[in-house]
Order: C-alpha cells, then sequence, then structure tokens
C-alpha cells in the first residue's frame, strides 16, 4: 500500500493559499484541492500570532501540500457540515522514509 493512498488521506479539502499584501491585507490564491485527512475535534493550540485558540477542526495533509498560516480551507465540501476556515497553526511532521512526512493544519 502506498503512503499516497486514500488508505492515509481518504478526503480531500479545498485551500485557498493566504497571500500577504502588506497593508492592503491578506488575499488568496484560486482554490486547490488537496488529498487530506480530517478529524473535528476541539483543540486548544498556540497560533501564529502567540495567543491560545480553539481549533475545531485537524487536517493532516501531505506535507508537499505547503499551506502556510492564514490560508482559508473548506472541509466537507458538499455535505452537511461543510465549512470554511482559516489556519491558524501549522504542524510539521518530517520522517525518514518509508514513513511520510505531513503538515497537521488546525483549522479555527
Amino acid at each position: 500500500m502506498s503512503w499516497a493512498s486514500p488508505f492515509w488521506f481518504p478526503h480531500t479539502v479545498t485551500v485557498e493559499d493566504a497571500i500577504p499584501a502588506g497593508g492592503s491585507g491578506t488575499r488568496f490564491a484560486e482554490p486547490r484541492t488537496v488529498a487530506a485527512e480530517v478529524k473535528d475535534q476541539q483543540r486548544i493550540v498556540v497560533g501564529a500570532d502567540a495567543n491560545e485558540h480553539v481549533s475545531n477542526t485537524q487536517v493532516t495533509v501531505p506535507i508537499s501540500a505547503a499551506v502556510p498560516v492564514g490560508s482559508m480551507v473548506t472541509v466537507w465540501a458538499g455535505r452537511v457540515g461543510a465549512r470554511r476556515a482559516r489556519v491558524i497553526a501549522v504542524q510539521r511532521d518530517e520522517n525518514l522514509p518509508p514513513l511520510p512526512s505531513h503538515l497537521i493544519l488546525s483549522l479555527q
């Protein structure tokens, strides 16, 4: 079984990468679809602003997805509970082969 198989990333999410625009605020890139594992559970996380935030959803994606903090992620598109939320923290988990490296996105 390949590490990229649907067994490890059984869901898909839509990611709109944050593009900081200085005084003009943040813009977002065109949406892209990324293979993922989505878990709806509340956790307290420390955001990029060094404050504690409640994360309602954690999304695991391949490390190659390179999702920056501040991006918008849509989970469960077309299903009950679909929502779009901001990435408030990114945890990087790098592993040596054959284990996959991945990012864990904490959504607001």
